[in-house]
């Protein structure tokens, strides 16, 4: 991963990873989503628009942290990234996964 660019659209927290997230990248990312979640009331979006691959592990910590929040979301993973989450388990379950940010933000939860 090069980077986690921070920011916000329309109130909500957002995070985008850029490159692959492999294991230690991981990391840092799961410690950026608890920490916005943590500073935040509101929801919190990991834009995956800019994320070529994802570690498994990763996407199963991101589920684990979003579980039973409904404050965590993810924006726009590619087919590729979209699978690494559903074999994760990530696709099951709590944490909604928006083709856009516009459909993101019609969903009050995230």
């Amino acid at each position: 991963m090069t980077a986690i660019v921070r920011g916000t659209r329309r109130g909500v927290a957002v995070l985008r990873p850029v490159g692959e997230v492999g294991r230690d990248e991981g990391e840092t990312l799961c410690r950026a989503v608890s920490a916005a979640l943590g500073a935040t009331g509101g929801g919190v979006l990991v834009d995956l628009r800019s994320t070529r691959h994802i570690h498994f592990r990763v996407a199963g910590a991101l589920a684990r942290i979003g579980r039973g929040q409904r404050r965590l979301g993810l924006v726009g993973p590619t087919p590729y990234v979209r699978q690494i989450l559903r074999v994760a388990g990530a696709l099951e379950g709590e944490l909604p996964v928006y083709r856009t940010f516009r459909e993101a933000a019609g969903d009050r939860t995230a």
